[in-house]
């Protein structure tokens, strides 16, 4: 095995926060949930009163492994595509957190990209590690 399919394996903590103005024709967390692999990782955060005002009940978290960011991120492109709205992914590896932010003009792939750069960047000691 690889250290790319070890890495592949590896839990990836996403918190999804769609923006919109009006309530969207379908919630981005059911049209996750048409893709049966995602149903088990991919759920609601806990709406309570505390938090900041507005993310208690739009947030979707997720851990899963990074082998599945394409299709998940393909979904979320597409749900952005036909609601015509944002959204914005806060990425968690290990201690390190990422947030990228997806419209109508960011490409999936595009997405994914700059995702899996900033888990590797994650991964690897910086120059000031070194010592």
């Amino acid at each position: 095995m690889t250290d790319r399919d070890t890495a592949a394996r590896q839990p990836v903590r996403l918190t999804i926060s769609p923006r919109h103005r009006q309530p969207p024709p379908v919630a981005l967390l059911d049209w996750i949930h048409r893709s049966p692999q995602y149903r088990p990782v991919v759920r609601q955060a806990g709406g309570g009163g505390g938090g900041r005002p507005g993310f208690s009940d739009a947030v979707i978290i997720a851990v899963l492994a990074q082998g599945l960011l394409p299709g998940l991120f393909n979904l979320l492109q597409s749900w952005v595509d036909q609601q015509r709205t944002e959204a914005s992914i806060r990425i968690q590896a290990g201690d390190t957190e990422v947030e990228l932010q997806v419209s109508g003009r960011t490409d999936s792939a595009r997405l994914l990209a700059q995702a899996t750069e900033a888990l590797r960047a994650a991964r690897e000691p910086g120059p000031d590690a070194a010592g």
